[in-house]
């Protein structure tokens, strides 16, 4: 039995590719602004208690 793939909308694609882009840049900039108002005990908790998590 022979498998059809599946029909991809290449521009739809895109248009969720710049989005997702665009996201993550508006993220790092949110992020940098927090680490530059937040002191170094507090930065370095969150950072440890990201190293930490278990992965499932």
């Amino acid at each position: 039995m022979k498998k059809k793939l599946p029909e991809i909308d290449l521009k739809e694609l895109d248009k969720f590719k710049e989005k997702n882009f665009r996201e993550r840049l508006e993220f790092q900039d949110m992020y940098v602004e927090w680490l530059k108002k937040t002191g170094n005990v507090k930065w370095s908790s969150a950072q440890k208690s990201i190293m930490n998590r278990k992965s499932d």
